[in-house]
């Protein structure tokens, strides 16, 4: 057998472990739908063993606008309502810059038999942390992780008592391909991670690096039976 040959042998033997014949093209989800599960776990936390006053109407307080306090309320609501609770959503200046009338973002009056559930956002977000890479040279996709971390109280209005606070935290991470970064941004409006550097330099030389001993042990093996 020729050097050359055997040198063939050598990268495409290196090679064949890593090829994927006939793999499914699956879509990854967008930002928001990976971020809205993460707000699912929050919430879950959050409202776990939480005990609420039978009889009274919880109103849900959000100061702050924006898609990831958004995911969470709505995932609250949903989990409050199922458990029986009345819910009310409070009117706040920030839905006031959303467009909401100045009569509706009066105080709760101080007699309100009603208790009020504060939440607040303190991080949340989605983010490409690092580039994935292929054999022998380039990018393949990029892992993603979604996290968000919040903040809870129930106060009762009629006494300003404080009944209890938490605070729970959730992250996912996944993979998504270069080829489905365009998708994977549909629909999400602000949440728009950057893509990481892909480096470079020794990463990619590595794999090289591999090939050429390799290769170089084949050739000097045959050619010492020759």
């Amino acid at each position: 057998m020729s050097a050359r040959r055997a040198a063939l042998l050598a990268a495409a033997l290196l090679a064949l472990p890593l090829s994927r014949a006939g793999a499914v093209n699956v879509l990854p989800k967008t930002h928001g739908a990976v971020l809205d599960s993460v707000a699912g776990m929050v919430a879950t936390d959050l409202l776990q063993g939480a005990v609420l006053p039978p009889g009274r109407a919880v109103r849900i307080a959000t100061p702050v606008p924006g898609d990831t306090l958004g995911f969470l309320e709505q995932r609250v609501v949903e989990q409050l309502r199922r458990g029986g609770a009345e819910v009310r959503l409070m009117p706040s200046r920030a839905r006031a810059d959303l467009g909401m009338g100045e009569e509706e973002i009066a105080a709760p009056r101080g007699d309100s038999t009603d208790v009020q559930l504060n939440l607040v956002v303190r991080s949340a977000g989605v983010s490409y942390v690092r580039a994935l890479r292929k054999f022998p040279v380039g990018i393949r996709g990029y892992q993603r992780l979604a996290s968000m971390r919040v903040g809870a109280s129930l106060v009762d209005l009629s006494t300003r008592q404080v009944l209890w606070a938490k605070s729970a935290s959730a992250s996912s991470m996944d993979e998504v391909r270069r080829g489905d970064l365009s998708y994977a941004q549909s629909g999400s409006g602000a949440l728009n991670p950057g893509i990481p550097r892909s480096g470079g330099g020794p990463r990619l030389l590595e794999p090289l690096i591999v090939i050429g001993v390799v290769t170089g042990l084949v050739v000097l093996f045959y050619s010492n039976r020759n």
